[in-house]
């Protein structure tokens, strides 16, 4: 009768003991911290480039990644130089990817200019998930519903590069 009611308490103690969380040892808590992230997206859906001229022309980059993550690089004339990883909303790269469906991205040329060497250009990489690329490089002779695509994409990236920016 003993062991019986030994069992019993055994069987109605061990339910309370897989609920309970134990906390991480010193190898366990090491293994959590370090536990992979997921990978970064590899490729950028948008590439925003801004090329320098001989003169004071703002020149930078911005990978636009899907998730929002920004890797700008600045590279002459602007307030933020070098290499940072920044973010704009989800939305917001939604939005600018729909943009450039709108005004026929794909159908446009892939280079506007008559080679004036001392103009800056602008180069517009959409890469959105399950299409190829398509690049365009705008300096002269830009059609209209490019000059307003650069325009609408400079308002959301220029801040990033602190072009515009109140200090």
């Amino acid at each position: 009768m003993r062991t019986l009611s030994w069992l019993l308490a055994l069987t109605l103690a061990l339910p309370a003991c897989t609920h309970r969380k134990m906390p991480l040892t010193g190898s366990q808590a090491t293994a959590a911290a370090t536990a992979p992230t997921p990978p970064a997206q590899a490729e950028p859906v948008l590439v925003f480039q801004r090329t320098p001229c001989y003169g004071t022309c703002p020149a930078y980059t911005a990978s636009v990644f899907a998730d929002g993550r920004v890797e700008y690089e600045g590279e002459r004339f602007v307030p933020v130089l070098g290499r940072h990883t920044l973010r704009l909303p989800p939305a917001t790269v939604a939005e600018m990817l729909a943009e450039g469906q709108r005004i026929g991205f794909r159908k446009l040329e892939a280079r506007y200019s008559h080679h004036t060497s001392d103009l800056p250009s602008t180069v517009i990489t959409l890469h959105p998930a399950g299409q190829p690329a398509k690049s365009v490089s705008a300096e002269e002779d830009i059609p209209e519903n490019l000059k307003g695509y650069i325009a609408y994409l400079q308002a959301r990236l220029d801040p990033l590069a602190g072009i515009g920016v109140d200090k």
